[in-house]
């Protein structure tokens, strides 16, 4: 035998080469992902959402190879032969091409902080890595640590004993970033280049070479790309949240799927299977991921990070997180930078009295999961009928453009803002939490009509239209209060629930949560 399998529940048998199996026991950087939480603390709410970035990965590389071999069987040989001369692989088949997807699948994740999601942005922001890159807005901080990691030394030692180039598969796996660096660097203030040097395998690059690249590297990193279709696939399977994970016909997805001029596109066929995708989608995030008390825990770990990340006790996983994030960690660094390291010091600095106040209280509810908090609305009626439903569409319209146009920075100060005038109104210095939600689904996909034209699916999709509308009536922001801490203060729930309406409103309103915004 050849190969070897792995038993997924997901997608059945992976099967793996027997150089790759043997890179796979290899590669420290994927197998750190047995370590990192695919959904953070999801579990919380969803107590089989246990799932790591490990298995996500492997899914991954499953999903890339079934979609690259579809596109690659209809390629214009020539076209993938001047790519490949492009790219140095001079001597390759055009199976190379395959290889490289397939192992961008594998690879595209292996930039995360523990718990994923929880920290991501949220880590270099406080211990300052020294790469320039993280405060760029090429992308978000767990891509730019997977674009360091791959352009380290160590990275390379142990793909190359695969034969393949890392700096190819580092082009193809973080694409988009490294298209920004180039960008940034020909028109902006800021050289990038010394940092990422495949920028000049891309300056060399004929257009056509060019959007070729840029649609085999949209497979793991596009609209609907391997990535999104397995995360969809195995959370809905592990949390069993809104619609089932049978709602997602992959054979049809990729038998309707073909390469276009930078894009992948599908057939029109394919409209109601992604429909199903999208729908599927649509209902992972608001039940599980932007589940009101997933995010009350979210926001409690991360104010419970920001203040054991000063204590000595962790030192060590500061400068595994900064080693990490400039791209060069040991063997020591990764073992360091993990979910169980970080939940074992949270506990040490609770149990022995290293952290005090609310985030010690914070702390108890992470450990023990219990806690007083309560959300101030829940769900989409409970918003609307409380801030009406004209303030609420404008209220999430304002935090939709704010988030992307400046990001987790505003986010931040957003947070910020709503909690230091809410105790300022309220005259009470007792807990407040305040979360955001994110969705976005311009899923980014083209569809080919019967006379050749290209559409997108929202276009001529009214069930994806429908989403938008669902989408915009939906909590945006979160506030969390503690009911009995309340009392005890002589404060009345209504009024802390009209201060956080009349707040936020009135943000909504002016356009404006911090005067660098303006």
């Amino acid at each position: 035998m050849s190969w070897k399998e792995l038993r997924d529940p997901i997608h059945g048998w992976i099967r793996l080469s027997i150089d790759e199996a043997r890179l796979l026991d290899d590669d420290v950087f994927v197998q750190r992902l047995r370590r990192i939480t695919q959904d953070g603390l999801a579990h919380y709410v969803y107590p089989s959402a246990r799932g790591s970035r490990f298995e996500h990965s492997l899914g991954t590389m499953y999903l890339a190879t079934l979609m690259v071999e579809r596109v690659l069987s209809e390629a214009n040989e020539q076209s993938l032969r001047s790519l490949m001369d492009a790219l140095g692989l001079h001597d390759e088949g055009v199976s190379a091409i395959r290889q490289y997807v397939r192992l961008s699948g594998l690879h595209h994740d292996i930039g995360h902080p523990p718990l994923s999601h929880v920290l991501d942005g949220y880590v270099s922001s406080l211990v300052k890595p020294n790469q320039v890159l993280y405060t760029a807005g090429l992308g978000k901080e767990h891509e730019v640590a997977g674009l360091m990691i791959m352009g380290s030394g160590k990275f390379r030692r142990i793909i190359s004993s695969l034969g393949i180039d890392a700096g190819i598969l580092r082009v193809i796996t973080f694409y988009r970033l490294i298209k920004r660096v180039r960008l940034i660097t020909q028109y902006g203030s800021v050289n990038l280049e010394a940092s990422i040097p495949e920028v000049k395998l891309l300056s060399n690059m004929s257009d056509d070479e060019t959007m070729l690249l840029e649609s085999l590297a949209s497979i793991v990193s596009g609209g609907i790309d391997a990535d999104r279709l397995d995360y969809t696939l195995r959370d809905l399977y592990f949390t069993g949240a809104g619609s089932g994970s049978g709602a997602i016909d992959i054979a049809r997805l990729v038998n309707y799927l073909h390469l276009g001029r930078g894009i992948l596109i599908f057939d029109d066929k394919a409209k109601a299977f992604l429909e199903g995708y999208a729908i599927a989608r649509y209902n992972l995030y608001k039940w599980v991921y932007m589940h009101h008390k997933v995010l009350q825990y979210d926001e409690m770990l991360r104010e419970v990070f920001r203040s054991i990340i000063m204590l000595e006790k962790a030192k060590g996983f500061k400068t595994a997180a900064i080693n990490f994030l400039n791209g060069n960690p040991n063997e020591d660094d990764l073992d360091i930078y993990t979910d169980d390291y970080l939940e074992a010091m949270l506990s040490e600095a609770y149990h022995e009295g290293l952290i005090n106040g609310y985030v010690k209280d914070y702390a108890d509810s992470i450990l023990h999961r219990r806690t007083s908090m309560r959300a101030l609305w829940k769900r989409d009626e409970d918003y609307i009928m409380i801030f009406g439903l004209g303030n609420a569409i404008m209220l999430n319209k304002y935090i939709d453009e704010q988030v992307g146009v400046h990001g987790l920075n505003w986010v931040n100060e957003f947070k910020t803002r709503v909690v230091n005038e809410m105790k300022e109104t309220l005259n009470c210095d007792c807990k407040i939490l305040v979360s955001t939600a994110s969705f976005s689904n311009d899923i980014s996909t083209f569809v080919r009509s019967n006379d050749g034209s290209l559409i997108t699916i929202t276009e001529v999709s009214p069930l994806i239209k429908a989403i938008d509308n669902a989408w915009e009536q939906t909590p945006h922001v979160f506030v969390f209060i503690d009911p009995s801490e309340l009392s005890k203060n002589g404060v009345e729930l209504s009024k802390v629930r009209s201060t956080a309406v009349r707040l936020l409103s009135n943000m909504a309103t002016t356009g404006s949560s911090h005067p660098h915004y303006t």
